[in-house]
């Protein structure tokens, strides 16, 4: 059974409180917090470190990073058929997809890296990165 999330890209914490973020990314398996959050973890913290362009500042660049990333985890051979894959897409902002998990990403940095919060059946705007650290 798939455990659904949505991946919500907001420039400010205005928004975020607003609930009007500007880009919308839709992942069918394996949102709870040690895969799912730990995979945008690793992405952003990723990110960070290399010499990449990061521009942690633009939700919508980030966004459309991220898809790239999870396309690169879910495609059978990403070698031979980067196209390939299912479970990843961009959906309306105001989507409703049955998701057990939100991630909501905020173009506004502390310690070099994005605000991210989870919601779930457990969490109300949990900070990610705290709930990473206990073990979630």
């Amino acid at each position: 059974m798939a455990t659904r999330g949505l991946y919500k890209f907001y420039s400010t914490s205005e928004q975020l409180e607003n609930g009007k973020p500007n880009a919308t990314i839709y992942r069918h398996w394996d949102n709870y917090i040690s895969e799912g959050g730990a995979d945008l973890g690793e992405f952003l913290t990723t990110l960070r470190d290399s010499g990449f362009d990061n521009r942690f500042t633009d939700s919508s660049y980030l966004a459309s990073k991220f898809v790239v990333y999870l396309a690169r985890e879910f495609a059978d051979d990403w070698n031979k058929e980067p196209l390939d894959f299912l479970s990843v897409g961009i959906v309306d902002n105001d989507a409703d997809c049955w998701e057990e998990y939100t991630y909501h990403i905020v173009s506004e940095l502390e310690d070099n890296l994005p605000k991210v919060f989870v919601d779930s059946y457990n969490h109300d705007k949990a900070d990610l990165w705290k709930a990473l650290e206990q073990g979630e």
